[in-house]
């Protein structure tokens, strides 16, 4: 054992050995945490949090949304957004003008599925005012989200090559995901919350956040359950209130603002146009969910403003209006932030002819509520200030609406409830982008246009892809809404469907999730033509096809009532446009059909001729050879005919119309030793 030496000294580090120490000690936890992410992305741990996926959709690379894109936005709400289905091409097609929408559950179409909402309406009348541009339009609303889902998606799209990107968005500012008043913030300040939207795409961060979440329901509160509060606006909300110009209230416009700058400067740096919208709301028809009285107002003019509150309330329900006017004023001039007095008293001037006054009683009625599920004036204000930024054009949706309603009072007339539009107030909204961007010619010349008239306008409204059944899922979704909080303090039982109302028991299975959309509307099909009702079948397949082009079913479903029909026409469309999306053997069999009734023998026999390229059916093998001899007999063909025949014999020696044909045929062509 060496012994040390008294007195010696040990031999310091030189400097190159301790910076490589140092590196090495720095190095560790980096490789460490490195070794970890790849680890976890290799097991597949977590979700994949990318926009998009990537199918191939009738032998073509596409995205659609992601599904699991939710998970950056709701990591302790029980709640799955549903995103839209739609698909665009991997590799933009030359000439396309490709618009992305971004937004909440406006933009999603709620209470109707993706029918509904603006972008497909948008879509329709693109294609029919500019028809000769192509064009790919994608949903990407989600439901309780703001504008950090709006710049967090937004500012990854440019790498998709965006035309144009639409954001109708406000109204979640506050409960939305993150929001400064939402059960779904994580952060307190913006800076955090963006930091956030990064790091959780690191699976490690994920695996971190989950161990979090787990002690914390260990110890503390649970993650919220969808059970636990019965909407999802009392899920993202629970029940907080907002004063208008509290801390919260300016931190949330000062986010917003922001959000709006940053997506709208990323655009511009791509030259990416970008259109805002402003948000409208129901006003006439809804009254302030909460009311509270002005911050420092002393007990006893609280007392007083109860006690002219109370008259005017007293003078209204006994028809009284100006004595109500009256005392409403004089509430209003105590405490001018009690948002039901102003509702109160807008609607008096209302029943009193004073419209314009009775307008902006409405507003002020919005802008005070506290449980702030509408989008009120000053953060209207703010969107319009995006006009002023370069690249950004914005859409007075708020002034559209007030300009076609009865006396400019926005009510039930646009809106299924609070805040949704109807699917009439969806329409002019499409229709309003439109001519947005006609105007700044976005997506062709003045000139490619064609003029706008009221007659386009009724034609598109009367061919709307939506049926009775979106009516009945759109209004059965609002009845379970509207029956709980907040517009109802105890919830209500909603109406039991009798068995015998088919249609509205598929909107209530869909509703409930328990039947999917394409389905409802096969089922209604179905229905239909029980009931002999066929122009109704046609339209229920007529809508899945608008809204999803790739789905061929539903051509081939939608051609046969117009073969069965008769019209030939229309079923010979259908059916080449099926074969556009993906080749079928009864698309090609149908077709063979109608062009042999036409005499068209060139086009049955390639028709007939294709079937080969598919696995042989049995079922119908026999009798697809069998067409194929009459083509070949039509086009002069004889001795093709006589061997398929001959042919079709041996594999089928029961198939009775072949043994007929060819026993009436052989002596016009030759003579065979064939069964």
């Amino acid at each position: 054992m060496k012994k040390e030496i008294p007195g010696a000294t040990v031999p310091s580090l030189t400097p190159t050995r301790r910076r490589i120490f140092s590196l090495i000690a720095l190095a560790a936890p980096v490789l460490f945490f490195v070794l970890l992410e790849l680890s976890l992305r290799t097991g597949h741990y977590g979700p994949d949090l990318a926009i998009f996926t990537r199918e191939m959709v009738a032998g073509k690379a596409m995205y659609t949304f992601n599904p699991a894109c939710k998970a950056r936005y709701f990591s302790r709400t029980d709640f799955t957004p549903d995103p839209s289905p739609e698909y665009f091409m991997v590799e933009k097609p030359a000439g396309t003008f490709r618009i992305f929408c971004l937004g909440g559950s406006t933009t999603v179409g709620y209470p109707y599925w993706y029918n509904g909402a603006f972008a497909s309406f948008l879509r329709n009348r693109l294609q029919m005012l500019c028809p000769g541009r192509p064009l790919e339009i994608v949903n990407l609303g989600m439901t309780a989200t703001n504008s950090y889902t709006v710049l967090d998606i937004g500012s990854e799209l440019l790498k998709y090559q965006p035309d144009l990107i639409i954001v109708y968005d406000g109204h979640n500012e506050f409960y939305g995901a993150l929001g400064v008043a939402s059960q779904a913030r994580l952060a307190p300040t913006r800076g955090l919350n963006l930091l956030y939207l990064r790091l959780v795409h690191f699976r490690t961060f994920q695996l971190v956040r989950e161990i979090v979440f787990k002690v914390r329901s260990i110890f503390g509160k649970p993650p919220e359950k969808a059970a636990d509060r019965t909407t999802l606006m009392e899920q993202v909300a629970g029940g907080k209130n907002v004063p208008r110009g509290s801390s919260l209230y300016r931190q949330a416009g000062v986010i917003f603002q922001k959000n709006m700058q940053a997506l709208a400067r990323l655009c511009r740096n791509e030259e990416i146009p970008v259109i805002f919208s402003t948000q409208s709301s129901n006003l006439r028809d809804l009254a302030p969910f909460m009311s509270n009285h002005s911050p420092g107002l002393n007990p006893g003019d609280i007392e007083r403003f109860q006690t002219k509150y109370r008259h005017a309330l007293a003078m209204e329900a006994a028809g009284r209006i100006d004595s109500a006017l009256v005392s409403f004023n004089a509430a209003i001039a105590i405490d001018p932030n009690y948002a039901e007095a102003h509702y109160r008293l807008a609607r008096c001037l209302e029943a009193s002819g004073r419209l314009e006054q009775a307008g902006g009683e409405y507003i002020l009625a919005r802008d005070y509520d506290e449980l702030r599920f509408r989008c009120d004036s000053e953060f209207n204000t703010l969107i319009r200030s995006m006009a002023g930024e370069k690249g950004c054009l914005v859409a007075d949706i708020e002034g559209l609406f007030r300009s076609v309603s009865p006396d400019s009072l926005i009510g039930f007339n646009l809106f299924s409830e609070h805040l949704h539009p109807t699917a009439y107030g969806q329409f002019l909204i499409a229709g309003e982008y439109a001519h947005i961007i006609q105007q700044n010619s976005l997506l062709a010349p003045a000139q490619a246009w064609k003029p706008r008239s009221a007659a386009i306008d009724t034609l598109l409204w009367q061919n709307r892809p939506l049926t009775l059944v979106d009516e009945l899922i759109a209004a059965r979704k609002i009845e379970f809404l509207t029956t709980r909080w907040p517009f109802q303090h105890q919830p209500q039982a909603v109406p039991v469907i009798a068995n015998g109302d088919t249609l509205r028991l598929l909107a209530d299975r869909a509703v409930h999730n328990q039947m999917g959309w394409i389905t409802v509307h096969e089922r209604a099909a179905d229905y239909y033509l029980q009931r002999g009702e066929r122009p109704r079948a046609a339209r229920e397949f007529e809508t899945i096809i608008n809204q999803l082009p790739h789905h061929v079913v539903a051509y081939l479903k939608l051609a046969k009532i117009h073969y069965d029909d008769e019209d030939f026409s229309k079923a010979e469309t259908l059916l080449l446009a099926s074969l556009q999306v993906e080749p079928t053997p009864l698309a090609n069999r149908v077709l063979g059909d109608i062009y042999l009734r036409q005499r068209k023998v060139t086009e049955a026999v390639r028709c007939y001729e294709a079937l080969a390229r598919f696995p042989r059916d049995p079922s119908t093998a026999a009798d697809n050879a069998y067409m194929l001899a009459l083509a070949y007999l039509a086009s002069n063909k004889p001795a093709a005919a006589i061997d398929l025949l001959e042919q079709t014999i041996a594999l089928f020696p029961a198939y009775q119309p072949a043994r007929a044909l060819l026993a009436r045929i052989r002596p016009v062509g030759r003579s065979s030793s064939g069964n």
